[in-house]
């Protein structure tokens, strides 16, 4: 897929699944196309069904090869969810040339050595992202090579994740055809590319409502600093219809998206829907008692949000909040935020065409973040159970097994590719 320019980026959500293929011209990225399928093997991140949801992946591929023209090969994919955790690391490794230079080998000693650090059995180092570094007594240090000194650290973020959920994904990838190039956590990537870098720095919410779920990240000192997962999205606003209506659930969807505001006060009276309820009769409701429904489950779940995001001692937030995901374009809704949230509210959405809307924020984050930084993640090593490799823990007490993929022989070829792209992910060259 690279060979070609052009990148692809996966979101798997619950309600559906988005692919979106872009390339990088003179600094802008391009959007080349988009496909979207419904998802019925999805809850709540993680695949239940593996078949359903190959046969979803499927089709939102042929859709973006329709308008490609091209094949789809590869895919990064957003991954994010309940099961995934994101903790400090910190390695340190002794600079081996005898002229005391820092190399290549040395930045992926220090990184290896973070990894060597007790993980229960059930998950699985995806990624580990480096903030700074320090040579000697040199802190801060953004790109050591070619620095001179012993003893070098690392300063970073392990992100782990269940190993269950990432391999029902990776099988999924692969039944449908494709090669995974690589997991991206889907709340940095979205972030990154949403907010500016002043906006990152002096700090910024991102609150991105899914299906069945809403995630808010904080980002602050150019860096994502807390995240959480609130179990209420989309889904939640159309049942309360469902009730409301006594309708069936198709009917309460299309009542929300056609009719429904998150403002009771921005509906009209005169204007509504007809439907059958449950016990055959026709109905009328109008959009003010749609909105009204709509309202208070929204401004619960915003209540939800600030008191979370108080209560862990979070500063305050100078850029405000960023509102993405399928169920943030309810009209209305940038507005109940900044009422419920006291600060200043806006709706991101990507702007290219084809994708302007707020539920192609995600894959489009992916894309941005992996094309604009060459922040080309490495393939997570998903593990097999019955292969282990016993590593020591880093207080030098016993050792544990940490499970790992039954690999074959790396080549001298794959070995710099691999080589290549971790350089890549951490110093863009």
């Amino acid at each position: 897929m690279e060979a070609n320019g052009y990148v692809a980026a996966l979101d798997i959500g619950t309600s559906e699944i988005k692919l979106v293929v872009g390339e990088l011209l003179g600094g802008t990225l391009n959007i080349l196309a988009e496909g979207c399928a419904p998802s019925a093997g999805v809850k709540r991140g993680a695949v239940v069904d593996i078949d359903k949801t190959v046969q979803a992946i499927k089709q939102a591929v042929e859709h973006a090869e329709a308008a490609l023209g091209d094949q789809v090969r590869s895919v990064y994919v957003a991954i994010e969810g309940e099961h995934i955790q994101i903790a400090p690391c910190h390695g340190i490794a002794s600079v081996k040339r005898e002229d005391q230079e820092i190399t290549d080998v040395d930045v992926i000693e220090v990184i290896n050595s973070a990894q060597v650090m007790r993980l229960p059995d059930e998950m699985s180092v995806i990624d580990v992202i480096p903030t700074s570094f320090t040579v000697d007594q040199q802190t801060g240090v953004v790109d050591p090579r070619g620095m001179l000194g012993y003893r070098l650290e690392m300063h970073g973020k392990m992100v782990t994740g269940s190993k269950t959920v990432l391999h029902s994904i990776r099988r999924s990838i692969e039944r449908a055809g494709l090669t995974l190039e690589g997991f991206v956590l889907g709340n940095l990537a979205l972030g990154m590319s949403a907010a500016s870098v002043d906006e990152i720095d002096l700090g910024i919410g991102l609150v991105d409502i899914g299906h069945e779920k809403t995630t808010v990240s904080v980002f602050y000192r150019g860096d994502l600093v807390y995240s959480y997962i609130l179990p209420v999205g989309g889904d939640h606003m159309t049942r309360d219809l469902v009730y409301k209506l006594n309708c069936k659930y198709q009917d309460a969807k299309v009542a929300k998206e056609e009719y429904g505001l998150a403002l009771e006060e921005m509906a009209d009276a005169s204007e509504g829907f007809s439907f059958t309820n449950i016990n055959g009769e026709v109905a009328f409701e109008p959009q003010t008692e749609i909105s009204y429904v709509l309202e208070a489950r929204i401004e619960e779940m915003f209540t939800l949000v600030l008191n979370r995001v108080q209560k862990v001692g979070v500063p305050p937030l100078s850029g405000g909040y960023l509102l993405c995901g399928g169920a943030a374009a309810l009209p209305g809704i940038q507005e109940l935020a900044t009422r419920v949230m006291g600060q200043k509210t806006r709706l991101y959405q990507p702007s290219s065409i084809g994708v302007r809307h707020p539920k192609y924020a995600t894959a489009v984050g992916v894309l941005k973040y992996v094309l604009m930084s060459d922040h080309h993640v490495s393939k997570s090593q998903l593990e097999k159970p019955d292969e282990r490799v016993t590593v020591p823990t880093p207080t030098g007490g016993t050792e544990r097994d940490i499970d790992r993929d039954d690999e074959p022989e790396t080549t001298e070829r794959e070995s710099k590719n691999g080589f290549g792209r971790l350089m890549e992910k951490l110093f863009g060259v």
